[in-house]
């Protein structure tokens, strides 16, 4: 068969022959959401980012489609899990965790510090030794 051909057979197969929406079966499905679920679980359980756990959410939420045969619904459920992955792409970016600081910022923090606690110091001794004349 070449592609022009199927392409043709494929564009008049009606939708009754068509037995589900996905290239895999229903136990591919399960078996993928449910990994899924655990690793975005576990990754938002070490890391706490908020796409990790709409993630989480979304994947197993996509087993719902295999509740029902009608268009509306895959529709529906498509429009949801289209919100849920714009949701955790924008918290990916919206929420990105903060740098650590570098080393010259962490010496010159101690250094100001430093600096400050001698000026204390030297100001105690100063309002000591006035207060003794």
């Amino acid at each position: 068969m070449n592609l022009p051909n199927m392409l043709v057979t494929l564009a008049q197969t009606n939708d009754s022959a068509q037995a589900s929406l996905f290239p895999f079966p229903f136990k591919f499905h399960l078996i993928f959401a449910c990994i899924a679920f655990v690793f975005f679980a576990y990754r938002f359980s070490v890391n706490k980012r908020p796409y990790q756990l709409i993630f989480a959410i979304a994947i197993p939420l996509s087993l719902m489609i295999w509740l029902s045969d009608v268009k509306g619904y895959f529709y529906l459920i498509g429009a949801i899990e289209l919100l849920l992955i714009i949701a955790a792409v924008i918290t990916s970016i919206v929420c990105k965790p903060q740098k650590d600081a570098s080393p010259v910022e962490v010496s010159a923090k101690k250094a100001v510090e430093d600096v400050q606690e001698t000026a204390e110091d030297i100001a105690e001794e100063v309002s000591d030794h006035a207060s003794e004349e």
